[in-house]
């Protein structure tokens, strides 16, 4: 059991529960979000590219930047903008240790999965895996609770087979230096099961890391690849 994770344990045995957004007490033995600020996370309603996951004309097929050049996944579904109270529950999980919050948020991602219209459904789940160094620091990985919970909601296996190569992290970079993500960002550190894979990811702002991640997988020979993200920058 890690510090983080330990201290949780505490805190719940000693101190009311309180909500991770709005530090309203929440009722009965529950941790997370209050009914109040879970109402406001809500899913995205801009029209996306199916490829890519970037805001489209939902009457287009796809957006023009798949049509010049299509991305190394075959599908993306993204389930909210990353701002307001998606954007909080996600740095809840991430940098204040509300674990908790990873369930209903993976359900969430889950949802907007199975009725995703791919041609294939996805046989496993892979998260997009963080630098052991940052899973250290903060106890898990985001992107990795998040595929835990879809896949156990979609009754799918769970794999973390990739590996990420580099310390720098991207939300502290420019956009532009996100875009230059290099081509061995990832690898592939055991035999990846036969099949379409799901690839999850907390939030993506240009997409790079998605498109490196699926590379990497496809030269493992992965012939198909999905993309969930719980949520996208704007």
């Amino acid at each position: 059991m890690s510090g983080l994770t330990l201290a949780a344990g505490l805190r719940d045995a000693l101190l009311p529960g309180t909500c991770a957004i709005c530090a309203e007490p929440l009722r009965g033995p529950g941790r997370g979000l209050c009914g109040t600020c879970w109402s406001a996370v809500v899913p995205d309603p801009e029209g996306r590219c199916p490829w890519c996951g970037a805001p489209m004309d939902p009457s287009e097929p796809h957006c023009l930047a798949c049509g010049d050049a299509p991305p190394p996944q075959d599908g993306t579904v993204v389930w909210g903008s990353y701002e307001g109270n998606l954007r909080r529950a996600i740095l809840a999980l991430k940098h204040h240790g509300h674990d908790e919050v990873a369930r209903p948020l993976g359900r969430r991602l889950a949802a907007r999965v199975a009725s995703a219209p791919w041609p294939e459904e996805p046989t496993c789940v892979v998260p997009v895996p963080t630098h052991p160094w940052h899973r250290l620091r903060r106890g898990w990985s985001t992107a990795g609770l998040l595929a835990r919970e879809v896949a156990a909601s979609l009754g799918l296996p769970h794999h973390g087979v990739l590996r990420r190569h580099g310390l720098g992290r991207q939300a502290t970079r420019s956009r532009a230096r996100r875009r230059s993500l290099p081509a061995r960002a990832f690898s592939v550190r055991t035999r990846v099961p036969a099949g379409p894979v799901l690839l999850v990811d907390d939030v993506m702002a240009t997409g790079a890391t998605l498109r490196r991640a699926s590379e990497a997988l496809r030269g493992a020979g992965i012939e198909t690849v999905y993309v969930a993200v719980l949520a996208a920058a704007s």
